[in-house]
């Protein structure tokens, strides 16, 4: 009984301590500006002039050199007859917030009919740069009193008070005593609203105080010392609940001059929002450099490798343009999969007559989108402007208790974080102008990238599957075994063939080569499979290619954890990331059929937290050194990327995505190389190898043509590949975007015939089988080699759209290499291009 007592006793104590002690925390409180009549601001510099016109807060930029103007609205909205009532607000807007309720319903707000026309805003130059600060939405009286405070700090301002002020503010004030409360008070849900009351006496302002008395309170605290800071803290520290809340938000945008670019900024710690409202998504400069009916050009954007959007291309009756920058992120629930596109890099750009603007996003692009339209639709303008998802939710699961959907969000947007977004004006028109004006900017602030030059010859990927699993039986009982494809011996055999065929600049890439199969379990622990070989056959593996300066890199995946058990190194409670309603991120995989998941098919993967997975990838290296290799080969980080809404735990998209950064840093300090697959940009200035990057576009209905934007930006400096050339759904097609794009090689082996992958799920591998495609590989290396093998370590410096899938791709010495994808000859300076095919014309 005495233990059970004592037990019952230290629990208690504990809630209380960690009761005590645990501080929710809150949004900014929404700050209400009001305008004041002033002059319009001019900010300049040596090549750039910015007019910020005040009563309508919309901005100019100019170029000095050439007059040319980018105007963040449309002039004359109210004159476009094809425009309805809401995109006419929001062509007088310079941002929109998209806001929810708990029953996730909400609404879009612009700034210019919520904001600027009713007088809610302000603007200052601050350290040589624009603030412009709104405020969006129901604009009731805000005062700037604190909402509770300690008795022992209410005193000090108190104290500072004449007799009759002083009385006010104790009439609109109560001051609890958790031990002296009336017969009304809710002690449960005092305790609750202010965990302190435990401890100390808390002044709270009373409900439904009139305006008259908060505003003498108001003054009389200002005039005692009470600052815009406090009250920020103190809004932040304490919610009241009972007033009436309708939604509202504040935001501030900084506009500065950077050399021959316009940098946008909008802090995080400066928007504000009521929690009943949370700010869901914002849309920045939606019409910023946009082009009307009589304007001729494009819009580049970040589909695929890139693609254009021409002017007024007659798509209106497509859907408009929208991708997610990194893709989805994992730790947001989807329940099916229809298209996973994806951006790969954070830039996007316009084209209008003969000049160029270039967007990029530098801060906040893993929480970007990318959204384009054309003319004809609901207005008259092509535009391409980001959108950033804000707050986070979801999908509360209480249908035991409320028929009602209700939804959790996040409780305030990341702490220091910010959204900055870069316009440049490029020196060069088109989106070889673009193009350069990005690589000089990846050069400055990812100088590991600037100091790198690729090598020559064709770079070559090599992919051999080792095992994957399958259900096999044994003494007529069902078991998940590893299914050999290509054992140690065999894979070492293909090395050793490859430098027979003279093959260099050459990148091993082994899958399915430990713990048991391609969905290898937990990487916390590294065994071999016996199935393939034993551990010495492997060391001839690491053997071979060290003899002939090859680069082996054994894959693994750090994102996804499967056959996760009471051992394995991997605590689903707390190592796997949450989502915000504060489940497991958890699922099978989906269906390419139903688009659903799997679960009858296929094993359950939970999604690893992002510290888990630095962790894991930490542990991993010097295991990894014991067996002789140096490298990694990540499959998912350069691919997937997802934050951890756990509200104890809690790792922003952002946040993730430079944890990363961090990581690939500290390898390549330690001398460990990286192979990505497909290549978010954020990990291309450490990846020793790109494989499966997007080369082509991903068929949006409302893009006109693919562009190798990426590729142009990188050439030279981070070798880069295709899709594997004989897993490719249209062969030729593959090697011709391979060509035009000056990617390498990829190829992907296996020993075993595809019949062996028959009931299993990895029928991706349906032409991997060595014995067929070896010749033809080393004949397709040979012919990249003597056409393009001198080309590898040069610039792109021009690319042209001769017609519809007829290319020229220009490199530093010259050389030109013309593709036509087209269905029909081409004649090009008098020579004839069959239709599928291309031509090598070097220093012209």
């Amino acid at each position: 009984m005495k233990k059970s007592a004592f037990i019952l006793l230290l629990f208690v104590t504990i809630f209380l301590v960690v009761s005590c002690n645990t501080r929710t925390a809150r949004p900014r409180p929404v700050m209400i500006y009001e305008f004041i009549e002033g002059n319009d601001v001019v900010l300049e510099n040596e090549y750039l002039r910015l007019n910020f016109l005040c009563t309508t807060a919309e901005i100019i930029l100019t170029e000095k050199a050439t007059g040319i103007q980018w105007r963040s609205n449309p002039p004359n909205p109210e004159s476009d007859r094809l425009a309805d009532v809401v995109t006419r607000q929001l062509m007088e807007s310079q941002f929109s917030v998209d806001y929810a309720d708990t029953a996730g319903i909400g609404m879009t707000l612009q700034s210019g009919a919520y904001s600027v026309q009713r007088g809610a805003y302000t603007y200052e130059v601050v350290d040589g740069a624009l603030e412009v600060r709104y405020t969006v939405g129901d604009l009731a009286r805000a005062f700037r009193i604190p909402p509770a405070m300690s008795e022992d700090r209410m005193n000090i301002y108190l104290d500072q008070m004449e007799y009759e002020e002083r009385g006010i503010v104790e009439s609109t004030y109560r001051l609890y005593d958790i031990n002296n409360l009336r017969m009304n008070d809710d002690r449960t849900q005092l305790l609750n609203d202010f965990p302190e009351l435990r401890e100390i006496k808390l002044w709270v302002l009373r409900t439904g105080s009139p305006d008259y008395m908060k505003e003498i309170a108001e003054e009389s605290f200002k005039l005692a010392g009470y600052t815009m800071e406090d009250y920020v803290e103190d809004s932040m520290r304490y919610e009241l609940t009972g007033e009436s809340v309708r939604p509202a938000f504040s935001v501030t945008i900084r506009y500065i001059l950077d050399g021959k670019s316009l940098v946008v900024n909008v802090p995080f710690d400066k928007i504000g929002y009521r929690p009943a409202y949370p700010i869901t998504q914002l849309a920045l400069l939606p019409f910023m450099g946009s082009g009307n009916m009589n304007d001729s050009g494009y819009m580049l954007v970040p589909d695929g490798s890139g693609a254009i959007i021409n002017f007024n291309n007659g798509k209106q009756n497509q859907l408009s343009y929208s991708i997610n920058m990194y893709g989805w992120d994992e730790a947001i629930r989807r329940d099916a999969v229809i298209s996973d596109n994806k951006a790969l890099f954070p830039a996007f750009g316009i084209q209008k007559n003969n000049s160029a603007l270039l967007c990029i996003i530098e801060e906040g692009s893993a929480y970007a989108s990318v959204r384009a339209d054309v003319s004809g639709r609901n207005n008259s303008w092509n535009r391409v402007y980001p959108i950033f998802s804000m707050v986070h939710g979801a999908l509360m699961d209480i249908a035991e208790r409320n028929q009602r959907a209700v939804f959790l969000y996040e409780q305030t947007l990341p702490a220091g974080e910010s959204i900055t977004v870069r316009y440049t004006p490029c020196a060069e028109p088109g989106y070889m102008g673009m193009a350069n004006e990005y690589r000089s900017w990846l050069f400055k602030n990812y100088p590991v990238l600037k100091d790198r030059r690729a090598q020559t010859g064709a770079p070559v990927a090599v992919e051999v599957i080792g095992a994957v699993n399958k259900t096999q039986h044994r003494m007529g009982l069902p078991f998940d075994l590893p299914l050999k494809l290509t054992s140690y011996k065999e894979t070492e055999e293909m090395i050793n063939n490859f430098a027979g065929f003279g093959w260099k600049n050459v990148h091993v890439k082994l899958n399915g080569w430990f713990n048991r199969s391609v969905d290898h379990t937990v990487p916390t622990k590294v065994k071999l499979i016996k199935e393939l070989g034993s551990r010495r056959n492997f060391t001839h593996i690491i053997d071979a290619a060290k003899k002939n300066n090859f680069e082996i890199y054994p894959e693994v995946d750090f994102i996804f954890m499967r056959d996760v058990g009471m051992f394995s190194g991997f605590n689903i409670y707390s190592d796997a990331a949450r989502y915000v309603n504060r489940e497991r991120v958890q699922r099978y995989p989906y269906s390419f059929i139903w688009f659903g998941e799997r679960t009858q098919w296929g094993k359950l993967n939970y999604l690893a937290r992002p510290g888990a997975t630095i962790k894991m990838i930490n542990d991993f290296i010097p295991k990894a050194e014991k067996l002789g290799m140096k490298n990694i080969a990540f499959r998912n980080m350069g691919t997937r990327l997802s934050g951890d809404y756990h509200e104890k735990r809690h790792i922003s998209r952002e946040e993730s995505m430079k944890l990363r950064q961090q990581q690939y840093e500290k390898m390549r300090q330690n001398g460990n190389g990286i192979l990505i697959h497909t290549g978010y940009v954020y990990s291309v200035p450490w990846a020793s190898i790109i494989t499966d990057m997007i080369i082509d576009d991903q068929s949006f209905g409302i893009t006109d043509y693919s562009v190798p934007f990426l590729p142009i930006v990188l050439h030279g400096y981070v070798p880069f590949t295709g899709r594997a050339i004989n897993l490719a759904e249209d062969y030729t097609k593959n090697l011709l975007k391979t060509i035009e794009s000056g990617a390498g090689l990829y190829f992907s082996f296996m020993m075993e015939e595809t019949a062996e992958l028959q009931e299993t799920k990895f029928r991706q591998f349906y032409a991997n089988e060595y014995g067929k495609w070896v010749e033809d590989a080393d004949m397709l290396y040979r012919k990249f080699n003597a056409d393009f093998g001198h080309l590898y370590n040069q610039h792109i410096v021009n690319h042209q759209i001769l017609s519809h899938g007829v290319t020229v791709t220009v490199y530093e010495d010259g050389t030109r290499v013309i593709v036509n994808a087209s269905d029909g000859d081409w004649n090009y300076n008098g020579i004839i291009i069959n239709a599928d095919s291309y031509i090598v014309r070097r220093g012209e």
